[in-house]
């Protein structure tokens, strides 16, 4: 989840990208990036939604990405020279354990609501551009 709001992981490239002349990131972790103004929109058109249904539902942007791959996309569309190089999560140890496949089912959302869900590219330029980056 990312936005122009609190500690995440496209403000913590922004600001790595800008002091540093390479990065390691993880490219062992597949998932798929959350803009939260795109779940806030979703949540919105579910509420106004003339059928609801409850029930548990996954949501996320679209495609399926590794946090390395993340990274490049934000050195693309932030015009970044940092080298990004990809390593194995075994060479980048954190308290918490993460899995390495995070990726959401958002079949049932989708045609539940009715949501067209954004790429995460689109949105990750939205907030870059909101965050004054690009």
């Amino acid at each position: 989840m990312y936005s122009s709001y609190g500690a995440n992981f496209v403000k913590t490239m922004d600001s790595l990208m800008k002091k540093k002349d390479t990065l390691n990131v993880v490219n062992d972790q597949i998932g798929s990036p959350t803009y939260a103004f795109d779940l806030a929109q979703a949540i919105l058109n579910i509420l106004n939604h003339s059928n609801w249904h409850s029930g548990v539902y996954n949501y996320s942007n679209e495609r399926e990405i590794s946090w390395y791959e993340f990274a490049l996309a934000i050195q693309k569309i932030g015009g970044f020279e940092c080298e990004v190089i990809w390593i194995p999560t075994s060479q980048y140890p954190k308290p918490a354990k993460r899995p390495a496949f995070s990726l959401l089912d958002k079949s049932k959302i989708k045609t539940t609501f009715s949501l067209k869900i954004p790429d995460y590219k689109d949105s990750l330029r939205k907030c870059m551009s909101i965050m004054n980056i690009i």
